[in-house]
């Protein structure tokens, strides 16, 4: 890639859209749509970068991420290719994506079981536990999504397996033992040996 290129690249990176958001931006956003879904009796919770925020990981975020039960009566900024909706609103004099998940695809009972187990935190917002974000990041198979999945079963005490894998029987049944859940298993080798080789390091 040659100067010029490299100038273009940066002005394009450099756009408003596409800037990254912090966490109190996210929530700011995230208050501005809350009251409308309470309104319309519409099931919600945080997900993606800010849930994953929350959680104590700040990787970068352009938007916002609900899990819901339904479309809300605000004007769409086009649909979700896998269900769902995007809305804009304002927060800290910029305008914010909100993406409003509902899918309709073959990975729906997975995100309505998330939904139906969402936390609700001391400050009134319920937000995805951390055994259904690694789950529905595993579904995602980004490159980012699996850096997501790799820290959360790293942190201590945040993800229960057992759990985990008691909520990936729930949807899938038996054929779990024999597929998703050996995979897991070993996505939760590979956290721990990264683990592992990191607090070794600190000793070397």
């Amino acid at each position: 890639m040659n100067d010029k290129e490299i100038s273009k690249l940066v002005a394009a990176n450099s756009s408003a859209e596409k800037q990254s958001i912090s966490t109190s931006t996210g929530l700011i956003a995230a208050n501005n749509i809350i009251p409308v879904a309470e309104n319309s009796g519409a099931r919600w919770m945080l997900a993606g970068g800010i849930a994953i925020h929350l959680y104590g990981y700040l990787r970068a975020t352009a938007d916002v991420d609900f899990i819901a039960s339904k479309l809300l009566p605000l004007e769409s900024q086009g649909n979700l290719s896998f269900g769902g909706e995007s809305y804009l609103t304002e927060a800290d004099n910029r305008s914010v994506t909100v993406d409003w998940i509902v899918r309709d695809d073959e990975q729906r009972e997975f995100y309505e079981q998330a939904l139906a187990d969402a936390i609700l935190t001391d400050n009134g917002l319920w937000i995805i536990s951390p055994e259904w974000l690694v789950i529905i990041k595993y579904l995602s198979s980004r490159v980012k999504d699996k850096l997501d999945l790799i820290w959360l079963l790293q942190a201590d005490n945040l993800v229960n397996r057992d759990l985990l894998v008691t909520h990936l029987r729930k949807v899938l049944g038996e054929k779990a033992s024999f597929f998703v859940i050996p995979e897991f298993q070993r996505e939760f080798n590979y956290a721990d040996l990264l683990k592992l080789r990191e607090t070794t390091s600190k000793y070397d």
